[in-house]
């Protein structure tokens, strides 16, 4: 039997499968986007030369609707103002229930740069962040998974004056943009890794070359450029098709699988807890040569009232992938008093998880669990209260919320799973160091001494718990670090807990 390890520290994406799944493509723009002008725009409009392109270049399967619409800004699709945000969402949503991959391909910014006209028009390029950010962020919120490309407005000439003004001001104006695209490309590689890319950047140039490509618009400055023929649509297609097939190629980082807890996955300007009662398990494979068959599901903290998703879940992915081990960070609902809500999205998750076991080259005996703080407390009850068949491989818990004992709980999770006055004997019930049998799962525990949210003490207990039981349990204090640290590189001990995770892994 193992005996305890008590280290007291003083000083110190993916989806394999995907030819096997459509990808629905949306396409949102203005005019260009809805091929304005052309004869039949339902076959000759940029959208429809890109599945063209597609279909010539690609055996992958792609369907796509188009979103276009004339004179549009990036402020006519916010969501707040509805109507195309509306189509763009009804669109994205007979595709979802069909099972489709989402990908949304972007050019807005033309009518943005404008002097005057369209609505909104000038934003100018702090505001078509903004735009762009909502847009991006509200679909992303929706439909997880999903893939946003943002494509580069192509050049108009600077003469350009029809019933709104653009000119060489407006010009300047788009290109400011350009610059914001990218930048918006490097946040969300850190927020929402492998879901927001720049899409095509070089047929601005090409355009503007290229005159012959324009249909020739008599304007109240003389003849300009603004509106791709049926020539330039073609050659735009190519452009996009490329940068969309470019994207989708390359093997997600993450699939994002929904769990059966709920019938239907709420709207997201109607679901006030901020899509957390959608639940979902992100799941992350490593190569196929690397892949050890463990598996890791990560439960973020937040009090059982929100959920830490980055630097308690999806942050952690590249660590368990360096390890050959698959990784899910599961997005549980919130209890609101009900404590069967949160167990039922883990229960879900790990059926999930055994159900592809194959599929993931997973071992279904050799998954763990792991939970940071609220989410600890979640991770330790599904590693004590189910029965030994379901019960996860290992437990990693980061500051975790153990007991629901008043003198030492973190009295916000307290009230939020049990309500403001629990029994006493559902206090006892979801205090898990009262839990611990001979079959918990071996733990590792980590706290810093300062924590001055959750109590050490949780992390202790639990500790004497599995020690009494003799149940295998490493359990680490450092002396500074506060609460919520996860995989912060902020953490000062950040190498120490690494090391020490990384031999308690290989040894388990």
């Amino acid at each position: 039997m193992k005996q305890i390890n008590l280290l007291l520290f003083l000083l110190s994406v993916t989806l394999t499968a995907l030819t096997a799944q459509e990808t629905h493509i949306i396409f949102i723009g203005n005019s260009i986007t809805q091929g304005v002008i052309l004869n039949n725009p339902q076959h000759s409009s940029p959208p429809a030369q890109t599945m063209a392109w597609l279909a010539e270049q690609s055996d992958l399967p792609f369907r796509h609707t188009n979103c276009g619409v004339s004179g549009r800004t990036t402020v006519n699709f916010l969501p707040a103002k509805a109507a195309e945000f509306n189509t763009v969402v009804e669109a994205a949503d007979a595709a979802r229930a069909k099972g489709a991959r989402l990908l949304f391909s972007v050019m807005l910014g033309t009518n943005d740069s404008a002097v005057r006209g369209p609505l909104g028009a000038p934003v100018h390029p702090e505001q078509y962040q903004t735009n762009m950010k909502a847009i991006a962020d509200a679909l992303l919120h929706r439909y997880p998974g999903a893939m946003i490309l943002l494509h580069r407005p192509i050049w108009y000439s600077p003469n350009t004056h029809n019933s709104s003004t653009y000119m060489l001001e407006g010009l300047e104006r788009m290109n400011s943009y350009f610059p914001v695209m990218k930048k918006l490309e490097a946040e969300y590689a850190v927020t929402h890794p492998g879901q927001l890319f720049m899409g095509d950047t070089l047929a601005y140039d090409h355009f503007r070359e290229k005159s012959g490509l324009y249909f020739a618009e008599e304007g109240k400055a003389g003849i300009f450029s603004l509106h791709p023929n049926e020539e330039g649509a073609k050659e735009l297609g190519a452009f996009w098709g490329k940068a969309i097939l470019e994207a989708v190629s390359q093997e997600p980082l993450f699939s994002e699988y929904p769990l059966s807890t709920v019938k239907e996955t709420p709207a997201a300007d109607e679901d006030p807890a901020k899509g957390l009662t959608a639940p979902s398990l992100r799941v992350y494979l490593p190569e196929a040569e690397k892949a050890t068959g463990r598996m890791v599901i990560a439960l973020p903290g937040g009090g059982y009232s929100g959920l830490a998703m980055f630097h308690e879940g999806f942050d952690w992915a590249a660590y368990f992938l360096s390890k050959g081990i698959a990784f899910g960070v599961l997005k549980y609902r919130m209890p609101a008093g009900d404590h069967t809500i949160p167990f039922a999205d883990v229960a879900a998750a790990f059926a999930l998880s055994k159900a592809h076991a194959e599929e993931w080259n997973v071992n279904a005996e050799e998954i763990g669990i792991m939970g940071s703080s609220a989410g600890g407390h979640l991770a330790s009850t599904y590693a004590t209260h189910t029965q030994a068949e379901d019960k996860p491989a290992f437990q990693i818990l980061l500051y975790p919320v153990i007991t629901m004992d008043a003198d030492l709980t973190h009295t916000g999770s307290r009230n939020n799973l049990l309500g403001e006055n629990p029994s006493q004997e559902l206090t006892d019930r979801f205090s898990n160091e009262l839990r611990v049998d001979g079959n918990t799962p071996p733990a590792f525990i980590i706290f810093a001494a300062d924590d001055k949210v959750v109590p050490p003490a949780n992390g202790l207990h639990y500790a004497e718990a599995m020690t009494r039981h003799n149940r295998p349990v490493t359990f680490l204090l450092y002396p500074t670090g506060g609460h919520g640290f996860g995989s912060s590189d902020s953490f000062a001990y950040k190498a120490q807990f690494m090391q020490e995770l990384d031999e308690w892994l290989e040894g388990l």
